[in-house]
């Protein structure tokens, strides 16, 4: 029997650098998130901010975003919908300056932390971020059409 010993990460090799396909895509930069959430609303910043935060591997938080902001779209939908029509375009454009800022405040520690332990990955293009607006858009406003079916028919 031989006096060498193989402990944990001793003996293993990589014969050839990992596949694209094995590695966790990296998260989109912070700022992605508040342009997201500026042009394309509030659930579509969150989506994008949880998404950086799940490839950060902060899933807990990535939840507490989605269900805050699903029921912050709901009163949002609620408020917009039961106030007079120039005070909710007045709301809406304040609170879409809101999301620029909010949105990179979220994940901005998790952030630097990836960032500093990962300084030979770039982070993901906020082009590849537009996809997510599209779908953050529609998911808000089948929101609000429930909210103003809700709210508005003489049930």
């Amino acid at each position: 029997m031989s006096s060498h010993t193989v402990g944990p990460g001793t003996g293993a090799y990589t014969a050839t650098p990992p596949l694209p396909q094995e590695m966790q895509k990296p998260p989109f930069r912070p700022g992605t998130a508040g342009k997201i959430g500026f042009f394309f609303g509030v659930v579509a910043g969150a989506l994008v901010s949880a998404i950086s935060l799940r490839r950060m591997g902060h899933p807990q938080k990535a939840r507490k975003v989605i269900w805050i902001t699903l029921l912050g779209a709901i009163a949002l939908s609620a408020i917009l919908l039961l106030v007079p029509d120039i005070l909710g375009r007045l709301v809406g454009l304040g609170l879409e300056i809101v999301w620029y800022f909010i949105f990179p405040k979220i994940q901005d520690e998790e952030f630097q932390q990836w960032e500093a332990t990962h300084r030979e990955i770039a982070p993901s293009s906020g082009w590849k971020a537009l996809g997510w607006g599209f779908i953050g858009t529609a998911v808000f406003l089948a929101i609000f059409f429930v909210m103003a079916i809700l709210l508005l028919s003489d049930i």
